[in-house]
């Protein structure tokens, strides 16, 4: 993507997913400060997030799953204060074959640092996808100012610790309103060895194991 993007400043809407991207998130990205919509997912973007997209105040949802994007999310990120979703699952770990390139779902490469006290200034946030990224450190409980929340996936990372009370409240709000669907997922099965969960949720609607990755409904 060229750095050019930045002349399209009355851009509102930029879907540009499932091509053929490659490269890096250019800078002038954070000058579309009237975009709401940033789709990407499902390029061949590598790099980090730019520090500046926090510049981008009009942005709702963000985007960025099934690249080979890596490094800790921004602090400017956390002034998005009109974001609604973030997806930043599933991250690519793509390596040169014979043949090309072989791209997999890789939990231990990918976005990492941890999950910023600073999530309660995203208040308006209602989907939080971070799943399959070497993200650590524990849930802060300024998650619960994010009282629109409605769908939380944090498994298959290396957050540890246990869900705050706070986050735990959301549960008789928007998170897992509705019926049979999995909302809150976490590292929170037993341990088929130790029989103790990598990361303690009373509240979670869907348990996954940490060692092995496989998920089952808990709710």
């Amino acid at each position: 993507m060229s750095e050019a993007i930045a002349d399209l400043g009355d851009l509102v809407f930029l879907r540009a997913h499932n091509n053929l991207f490659s490269g890096f998130l250019p800078y002038g990205l954070a000058k579309l400060t009237n975009l709401r919509e940033l789709y990407l997912f499902k390029n061949e973007l590598w790099d980090t997030i730019i520090p500046t997209i926090g510049d981008m105040e009009d942005l709702e949802d963000l985007r960025l799953h099934e690249n080979e994007m890596y490094g800790p999310i921004p602090d400017s990120l956390y002034n998005l204060r009109k974001l609604k979703k973030l997806w930043l699952q599933d991250t690519l770990l793509c390596e040169e074959v014979d043949f090309g390139y072989d791209c997999r779902v890789d939990s231990g490469f990918g976005f990492e640092g941890t999950i910023s006290t600073e999530i309660g200034n995203l208040n308006k946030l209602q989907m939080l996808l971070v799943n399959n990224n070497p993200l650590d450190g524990t849930i802060p409980t300024e998650i619960g100012l994010c009282e629109e929340l409605a769908i939380l996936h944090i498994h298959k990372t290396n957050i540890v610790g246990s869900a705050p009370m706070e986050l735990c409240s959301l549960r008789d709000k928007n998170l897992n309103s509705k019926p049979n669907q999995g909302a809150f997922y976490a590292d929170c099965r037993p341990n088929n060895k130790t029989q103790d969960p990598f990361f303690s949720c009373d509240c979670c609607t869907d348990c996954c194991d940490h060692t092995t990755k496989v998920c089952v409904a808990d709710d």
